[in-house]
């Protein structure tokens, strides 16, 4: 991958990528720190005690 350029963004913005399957979404998310990229799965697991939850997002 080249160098990233980040445009300029407002204090507590929230930046949403969407594209088709391959586009460079997950690599560019892996650029920021995890603490600052939101996961649906991972939201899943943490509000959720049921496992038949979980195990759906699994598969």
């Amino acid at each position: 991958m080249t160098e990233l350029i980040y445009p300029e963004m407002p204090a507590n913005s929230l930046v949403v990528l969407i594209g088709p399957s391959g586009a460079g979404k997950t690599t560019i998310a892996n650029t920021w720190p995890a603490s600052q990229v939101l996961s649906l799965d991972a939201l899943r697991e943490t509000v959720s005690d049921d496992f038949s939850v979980k195990s759906s997002v699994l598969k």
